[in-house]
């Protein structure tokens, strides 16, 4: 089942972005990613993603399983409207982009469909915002993910 972020799911969530970040720290080979210290820097970094939800228009959706969380996605909307940068406006029309910010999916979980669901259900919330386009960013060192992403239309 997919459905909204509640606070309960908070430290689940928390979990899975420490280990999300454990993995761009072992695949980023620029070096740029870092590991967290604790905790808590998850935890901290999850509520700047939180807080820019709520800004941005955007979701925190979960996938759960026999009352577990398995997985979430992250995703924002950001709007360009005419007349507020003029630089966008000299190469760009006005445009409505929802972003996917964050993926996972809990690794005994994979391979079952979730994070398509997660994808879809993410992509279906910006067409009813009014999207007119859907943007990523992964790391080009992640081939997997690069994969995942390339089989369903990115």
């Amino acid at each position: 089942m997919i459905r909204e972020m509640i606070p309960e799911d908070r430290n689940e969530i928390d979990e899975m972005q420490f280990e999300l970040q454990k993995f761009f720290f072992g695949l980023d080979q620029t070096r740029e990613s870092l590991s967290y210290q604790s905790i808590d820097d998850a935890h901290y970094y999850m509520q700047k993603m939180i807080d820019d939800t709520k800004s941005m228009n955007g979701k925190v959706l979960v996938a759960e399983k026999n009352n577990v969380v398995v997985g979430f996605i992250q995703g924002v909307i950001i709007e360009h409207k005419k007349g507020e940068d003029k630089i966008y406006d000299l190469s760009h029309n006005p445009s409505k982009e929802g972003w996917i910010g964050l993926v996972y999916v809990k690794p005994d979980y994979r391979g079952n469909g979730i994070g398509q669901e997660l994808l879809g259900k993410m992509k279906d919330y910006f067409i009813v915002q009014g999207c007119t386009s859907i943007k990523l960013l992964v790391l080009s060192d992640n081939a997997n993910a690069i994969g995942f992403y390339k089989k369903i239309g990115f």
